[in-house]
């Protein structure tokens, strides 16, 4: 079968054996896989997969059961699905533990795979920092959020899901079109993310100037100090991303005075258990919202897998960064 591996430093096509599907497992026909940051940073030799992953990349795969194995439901041959995995999703075939797999959600016009593989990871990322890492989902009426970086991948859906669990939504992009088109998605409010004044302003405007009760933060080192300027009393900022740097200065002052939470995560690293939680999360109550219309996919751009190199070009670009979540689809 074949397979997208890193390869001297590149996404490239590549033979691989088919996997094998053991206890507890599905294996998915793939049809569409969406494609992440960590993709790049595997493939940069700054990402290794976990033990026991497989090589090949891709955190989610959406396609067709076309196998089980012991212990698992046959009744999930021939349906479609998109799973959560390790590693291994962009390829002909992906094995899944069954219990990070979901049915594929209503999508209207939209191819239901390509749907799916947008939504999986970004969805589970943003209920994991808003909620299991944040407030609860029935204690969100009144609360201020604000998504820092909110045209990428996991910040459109998180934007549409603080706002379906109630909150007031400020978000940032670094283009006036992006942020017009964040107030589309149901942001109460947009601002430059390059202008101090701008991120004030929604402080001000949406929280009277108290700060956000959660902040959900994709640039790291690079935004540590507006984000704790932004942060209410008692608040909490999640950071999942690191494109402003790993290392910076830390006002603990501030962070006491606030009486602040810091905290980070990685899907990736987490425990099987807590994944599978997750997902089932996910299924419970994004998974409904997605298929009432009230949160979409957001897809910036579909590549064959044949033209991966081009899909890490773009996510990788400095300028004119993808609005939304690049797929991969035969």
């Amino acid at each position: 079968m074949w397979a997208v591996q890193g390869v001297d430093g590149v996404p490239v096509l590549a033979e691989a054996d088919r996997p094998q599907v053991g206890a507890g497992q599905i294996l998915i026909e793939v049809a569409a896989a969406g494609v992440n940051r960590a993709d790049l940073l595997q493939v940069a030799g700054h990402y290794p997969p976990p033990a026991g992953a497989p090589n090949t990349l891709g955190l989610e795969a959406a396609g067709t059961v076309v196998e089980v194995g012991l212990g698992v439901d046959s009744a999930w041959v021939g349906q479609p699905a998109v799973a959560l995995v390790e590693g291994g999703a962009q390829a002909q075939f992906c094995v899944a533990n069954a219990d990070l797999a979901l049915p594929l959600p209503v999508s209207g016009r939209l191819n239901g795979c390509i749907a799916g593989a947008a939504l999986l990871e970004t969805a589970v990322t943003a209920w994991h920092n808003l909620v299991d890492l944040g407030f609860p989902s029935d204690s969100w009426a009144g609360r201020f959020v604000l998504i820092q970086g909110g045209s990428g991948a996991v910040g459109t859906v998180a934007v549409q899901l603080a706002k379906a669990l109630g909150a007031t939504v400020g978000t940032t992009a670094g283009e006036p079109d992006r942020c017009h088109k964040l107030t589309l998605l149901g942001a109460d409010a947009a601002a430059d993310y390059h202008d101090p004044d701008e991120l004030s302003r929604i402080k001000q405007e949406l929280t009277e100037g108290h700060g956000f009760d959660l902040i959900l933060d994709v640039s790291g080192a690079g935004g540590l100090e507006t984000n704790l300027e932004l942060l209410a009393k008692h608040g909490i900022l999640n950071i999942i991303g690191l494109q402003k740097g790993r290392h910076a200065q830390l006002d603990l002052g501030q962070v006491l005075t606030k009486s602040a939470r810091l905290q980070g995560s990685t899907i990736r690293a987490l425990d099987t258990d807590t994944k599978v939680d997750l997902v089932h999360a996910v299924g419970e109550y994004v998974w409904p919202a997605v298929e009432s219309g009230q949160i979409r996919p957001i897809i910036a751009e579909t590549y064959p897998f044949a033209k991966v190199a081009q899909a890490h070009e773009a996510l990788g670009a400095k300028t004119n960064r993808p609005f939304g979540k690049l797929i991969l689809a035969k």
